[in-house]
């Protein structure tokens, strides 16, 4: 059972690091912004986000670990950010600023060319 549990929380922050990666992004984050309904998809990014936060938080056990425990703090503020906005609205200015900034703490550097212009990643580049 407990590594059920460690494979879904593995998962969840998968899904947010990707998520992280789409704010970043504005380009990335207009398209993903047409993938659903407004409040579905706010609903998707501040659960995420939020798991994410807890996960630093509490992060342990793995080389990796100081790290997203240092960048818990960032990753709190934007999820109380996301969490503080008005309902169905899934865009406030700071957002992709404070993407980039989790991101950057958690050893994510900028794609070549920046956020601004990042498109995602070529196809087969995984």
């Amino acid at each position: 059972m407990a590594e059920d549990s460690w494979a879904q929380e593995a998962t969840q922050v998968v899904e947010a690091l990707n998520l992280l990666t789409v704010l970043a992004a504005p380009r990335l984050y207009e398209r993903w912004c047409t993938q659903a309904p407004a409040e579905e998809l706010r609903t998707v990014l501040q659960s995420r986000i939020a798991a994410l936060a807890n996960y630093c938080a509490k992060a342990w056990g793995s080389p990796d670990a100081e790290r997203f425990r240092s960048a818990a703090p960032k990753v709190r503020a934007l999820a109380e950010a996301l969490a503080a906005a008005p309902t169905g609205h899934l865009m406030e200015p700071g957002w992709n600023i404070q993407a980039r900034e989790c991101l950057d703490a958690l050893g994510v550097q900028a794609p070549p060319g920046g956020w601004e212009s990042f498109e995602g990643l070529p196809p087969g580049s995984d």
